[in-house]
């Protein structure tokens, strides 16, 4: 069975990506390319639209963590 995993990916140029990467069951993931979900270009949107897909509520504390990757 095939897990997917989203992740949120900022350009130099501003604009936030959403991909979609497949995992196994244990959790490596899988060969082959990364599945594109959304483009945005505000920060905002674009954490409401990954939590959602997650499953997770959106809130934005002083200390959560930055789930950003930057390129």
């Amino acid at each position: 069975m095939e897990l997917s995993d989203y992740e949120l990916v900022r350009y130099p140029s501003g604009q936030l990506v959403i991909t979609r990467v497949a995992r196994t069951a244990s959790g490596t993931p899988t060969s082959g390319p990364r599945d594109v979900i959304g483009a945005f270009t505000d920060e905002r949107e674009a954490r409401s639209v990954l939590h959602r897909l997650s499953g997770t509520s959106y809130q934005r504390t002083a200390d959560a963590p930055d789930s950003i990757q930057r390129d």
